[in-house]
């Protein structure tokens, strides 16, 4: 994937929202190891151990075709294994890799590091306060 330039930010545009894509800018599939939404499905598995595809679809909010297209991807880097259903030969389970364990800590102290950058104005304590914050809008 090319580099990315940091797109023009409408200052009309909500506060959240346009932080949000100034870190999406910067996490690039290069820097970060894998897009994001490969991310949030090795999380997903990390999180709640192996999973059948179609709850990674349900979760993603996406199609199995697509949901398979990113798995191929992380499949092929190692980063995660299908295996078949033992009750369901025709389904297959998902599950986390050491690899994929490996690739998804770099990922998170990557996306940290691009947070820092983006969040560089604020002093140690406010960032800290404003994670507080979000976590707490987050539920």
């Amino acid at each position: 994937m090319g580099s990315r330039t940091t797109p023009q930010i409408n200052p009309e545009c909500p506060t959240l929202t346009r932080l949000s894509r100034l870190v999406y800018a910067k996490a690039d599939e290069t820097r970060v190891g894998m897009n994001l939404k490969q991310l949030y499905i090795l999380r997903e598995l990390r999180d709640h151990g192996s999973l059948p595809q179609q709850s990674l679809c349900d979760v993603m909010h996406t199609t199995a075709n697509t949901v398979v297209a990113w798995l191929n991807d992380l499949e092929t880097a190692g980063h995660v294994e299908r295996i078949r259903d033992p009750d369901d030969r025709r389904k297959h389970n998902v599950a986390l890799t050491p690899s994929g364990s490996a690739a998804l800590d770099h990922a998170e102290r990557v996306l940290f590091q691009l947070e820092e950058e983006v969040l560089s104005p604020l002093t140690s304590d406010e960032r800290a306060q404003l994670r507080k914050l979000l976590a707490k809008a987050l539920g």
